[in-house]
């Protein structure tokens, strides 16, 4: 009996992925534990196994198919063999239903647009798999007969879809010719210009210029776009938490003078080691560990009726991407060096922003920091990352007169704002833990005391 084929569940918050490329053809030979396809989840574009031996007998969902969790997208089983909907495949050689060339993605994919996956899983040079993509349409053909191919990578791709961009004119700027992120973009810059086709698929859209409507109360639509499946899920889950977990908000300016003079010496000392260069960010993570350990109430969630305090401190940090944000998550931060979390965070980082981000790097955090001092922000409030019971804005460091002593002083001061989930803190609590905090960052010495290499 066929055995089928399902979109699996690749990460807690996961709803759909979307089929990047298939590594197989429908006849192909495939051997369990075999790389069978790519698919793009809300993190992170992640290759799948086979969990069986055999024949691909049928392909369901083309590249560009968006698949709930859990549904059939193809039948592994013997040569020939029946499956649910009667096919059948004889052979390599195939027919019109055959591989994941045009006449599938016609069927299954974008209208007019084919998506040809290639054999063997191929690179670019940040590591993503690269999409092989036709636009399907008559005199495109070359020498063999053959839609010509087009290789792009799947952030292009989807950047691409987004815009409704055709593909097929682009000249890719990548090795080999590849069509990257950076290709897409200047057409899509050149909105209504003859050089930037846009897909016979695709909505029309208004020229960024055109004329102004007459009359009050117009506007102009300067682009169409669906949300991403990264936006997508931030938009419910921030949505389902701001509706029903009851924030409140609590900020207190820090001193970070001690704490910038520490981090100059510790680049210092890690650059003779060979350790990771530690940002300000670490700091704070390490930090907030120390001082989760110290609040347990914090380090918490509700679950139903019962209140549910962590033993692991994991914190997640918030990465902004092109098309959202992913919350990576630093293990047992408050064990870690700082040296340990820089790296981490670092490693993190780099996945996040290449979409390389698996199950074991992001959905166990026990509390959040948001971080957007790197943009010159003085202050702001953050939405709580349910199921967490808190998460912490942080804002710039910055040069400010403070009174001491009746005197005037310039100190580097941050200011940080918790938002907490009210059903699980109180005030005097979420008070306590700002406090305690403050004490660490501003006597920095306790993020060393302990930690080997540092």
């Amino acid at each position: 009996m066929a055995t089928e084929v399902i979109m699996p569940v690749l990460g807690m918050t996961m709803e759909s992925g979307i089929i990047v490329e298939w590594m197989k053809n429908e006849g192909d030979a495939v051997s369990e534990g075999e790389v069978l396809f790519n698919v793009e989840t809300d993190k992170s574009v992640m290759e799948v196994e086979a969990k069986a031996s055999g024949t691909l007998l049928k392909i369901l969902h083309g590249p560009g198919d968006d698949v709930p969790i859990q549904q059939v997208i193809a039948y592994i089983g013997e040569e020939g063999e029946a499956i649910a909907d009667g096919g059948a495949v004889g052979g390599s050689d195939g027919g019109a239903d055959s591989g994941t060339g045009a006449a599938k993605t016609a069927a299954a994919g974008t209208p007019g647009e084919a998506v040809q996956a290639a054999a063997s899983p191929r690179q670019n040079g940040q590591g993503d798999p690269i999409v092989s993509e036709t636009d399907g349409q008559p005199g495109q053909t070359g020498q063999s007969g053959q839609t010509a191919r087009v290789k792009i990578s799947p952030k292009a791709r989807r950047h691409a879809r987004d815009l409704g961009v055709s593909i097929e004119n682009i000249v890719g700027t990548g090795p080999g010719g590849r069509i990257v992120f950076s290709d897409v973009a200047a057409i899509a810059a050149q909105a209504g210009a003859a050089s930037a086709p846009v897909s016979a698929t695709a909505p029309a859209q208004a020229p960024a210029t055109a004329p102004a409507a007459s009359g009050p109360g117009s506007k102009r639509v300067q682009r169409r776009a669906p949300l991403s499946g990264l936006r997508k899920v931030a938009a419910t889950r921030l949505a389902e938490s701001a509706s029903t977990i009851p924030h409140f908000y609590l900020t207190m300016d820090v001193d970070m003078t001690r704490l910038t003079g520490l981090r100059e010496q510790l680049i210092g000392y890690g650059e003779k080691r060979g350790l990771a260069r530690v940002s300000v960010n670490d700091l704070i993570i390490k930090a907030a560990g120390i001082t989760l350990r110290a609040f347990p109430a914090v380090n918490a969630s509700l679950e139903g009726s019962e209140v549910v305090e962590y033993a692991d401190v994991n914190v997640g940090f918030a990465v902004a991407l092109d098309d959202g944000l992913v919350v990576p998550v630093v293990a047992s931060a408050d064990q870690k060096s700082v040296f340990e979390i820089a790296a981490a965070t670092r490693s993190l980082g780099e996945k996040a922003r290449g979409r390389g981000l698996g199950p074991e790097d992001y959905g166990y955090g026990t509390f959040t920091i948001s971080n957007l001092g790197m943009f010159g922000v003085d202050q702001f409030t953050a939405i709580i990352n349910p199921p967490e019971a808190a998460i912490l804005a942080v804002g710039r460091v910055k040069d400010t007169p403070v009174a001491v002593d009746g005197k005037i002083e310039i100190k580097a001061m941050m200011s940080v704002t918790l938002s907490s989930d009210h059903r699980l803190i109180d005030g005097a609590v979420a008070g306590q833990f700002l406090a305690h905090l403050r004490d660490v960052l501003e006597q920095p010495l306790e993020l060393l005391i302990g930690q080997d290499g540092a």
